[in-house]
């Protein structure tokens, strides 16, 4: 501590030997370094503030993502958990069924034709299908069909629909692949 004010008492020394020009030289001097450091002070507090405030800004930016892709991903998991629920209630025959919806629609079915089970690809979802040819069948009987038959109970999908028209006796003959899902 004796050094401290050793030093101290040599600077007032050497200041109270100075002229009066020369104190107000020494005195400019001292405020404009105290100017500086306050003016680093304030700026390096500054600079330090935006940069809390630009990250602050970044994480909220970023929860608002996060809250957008959790909600959009409850609302796909509620999506995906409701399919495999109707999945799972899925035990639709269809050759049977389709012979069950083609009877109100006034259609006959002359040719139905399953094919083999198909595991989708990469998910434990079984497809089986079947293809119904149907000759000379009026149009709008044929949606008649092709809607009661997609609106049943399961999910029942056309698959494939190839349509030949036949304009003078105002019918068409239709090709049409339709599926069943189930879980395995």
């Amino acid at each position: 501590m004796s050094a401290l004010t050793d030093l101290q008492n040599s600077v007032q020394a050497q200041f109270a030997a100075l002229s009066v020009r020369e104190k107000r030289m020494v005195g400019g001097a001292a405020a404009a370094v105290a100017v500086f450091i306050v003016f680093l002070t304030i700026f390096s507090f500054s600079n330090k503030a935006t940069s809390i405030r630009n990250r602050t800004a970044e994480k909220i930016t970023k929860l608002d993502e996060v809250q957008t892709l959790a909600s959009g991903y409850r609302d796909a998991k509620a999506r995906q958990d409701a399919l495999e629920n109707q999945l799972r209630a899925s035990n639709v025959r269809l050759v049977s069924y389709l012979e069950d919806k083609a009877k109100p629609a006034g259609i006959e079915l002359p040719s139905i034709n399953p094919k083999a089970d198909i595991p989708l690809e990469g998910s434990k979802i079984v497809e089986s299908s079947v293809d119904v040819t149907l000759t000379d069948v009026k149009l709008n009987r044929l949606l008649d069909f092709l809607q009661s038959v997609e609106a049943g109970p399961g999910i029942v999908k056309v698959k494939t629909l190839r349509m030949e028209p036949r304009p003078a006796q105002e019918t068409v003959t239709a090709w049409i692949t339709i599926a069943t899902y189930k879980i395995k």
